[in-house]
């Protein structure tokens, strides 16, 4: 994820946040994206014709399944940006919780939240996830016996298919048998489209890969070292909120897909 991204994530947070009928509330989103992440959302939605409804729904599945995890005793957040889960959530106070993410991102962040308390233990490792992250996760106190939850949260989008397996396999390395890696894969479905061109230009200027997209997700999981269990969709029964249009569950080829994986 791109820094700019981070900021306009944010505000998407923000928005929802102060809708009667959110799907979460967080309070800091709004003074973390600032000017700067509503001013790149406004951008985006002209881009693409519109507020994207889809985003809302994602960081529900996710909140949904950290506060689930009650089984496991760390967590994981791959390119956790402005994220503020462990503030919002009701996690354990024993629980670890680790976020990955580069010096930068962490600069910004740790102003806002400075005042809070998180509900858990919270750790912050500056690290680049296309270089070694593993031995800052590891200085930083994590924990390769124990079991583990891993969240990249609209995070592959932003990565070569190269880099998302050595990611993939890098956890897996890292993983006690029965942790669990959770992702929202993009389909290939619009990453040509004329929307899109704009950012795919932006990429090719700046060095960045083209925005990443698989009609595969098992497969993509498997060549990483994880086995995908649950796969479903923005859309379906359990990941909706009467937000989108019904969509079954189960892979189909070309749309979004969120994949629970297991080692």
């Amino acid at each position: 994820m791109t820094v700019g991204s981070a900021f306009w994530i944010a505000a998407a947070r923000a928005r929802e946040s102060e809708r009667a009928d959110r799907l979460f509330d967080d309070p800091f989103a709004r003074e973390l994206a600032g000017e700067r992440g509503f001013a790149t959302m406004a951008a985006s939605e002209r881009a693409t014709g519109g507020e994207n409804p889809y985003l809302p729904v994602r960081v529900r599945w996710f909140d949904d399944l950290a506060t689930a995890a009650r089984d496991v005793r760390q967590v994981v957040l791959l390119g956790a940006g402005l994220d503020t889960r462990p503030y919002r959530l009701d996690l354990p106070a024993t629980l670890d919780w680790y976020e990955v993410d580069r010096a930068e991102v962490f600069a910004t962040k740790e102003l806002v939240l400075a005042p809070a308390t998180a509900r858990c233990r919270r750790h912050t490792v500056a690290a680049d996830l296309t270089t070694d992250w593993a031995t800052p996760l590891l200085d930083a106190g994590y924990q390769p016996g124990a079991g583990a939850l891993w969240l990249a949260e609209g995070l592959f989008f932003y990565f070569a298919e190269d880099q998302i397996i050595t990611l993939l396999k890098t956890a897996a390395q890292l993983c006690a048998p029965g942790s669990r890696f959770a992702a929202d894969v993009s389909g290939t479905t619009g990453l040509d489209s004329p929307a899109m061109q704009p950012y795919r230009k932006w990429c090719a200027a700046k060095g960045f890969p083209p925005p990443f997209g698989s009609d595969d997700p098992a497969a993509l999981f498997q060549a990483g070292g994880w086995t995908a269990g649950q796969i479903t969709a923005p859309g379906a029964a359990d990941a909706n909120h009467g937000r989108l249009h019904p969509q079954p569950g189960g892979v189909v080829p070309g749309r979004t897909h969120f994949v629970t994986a297991t080692t």
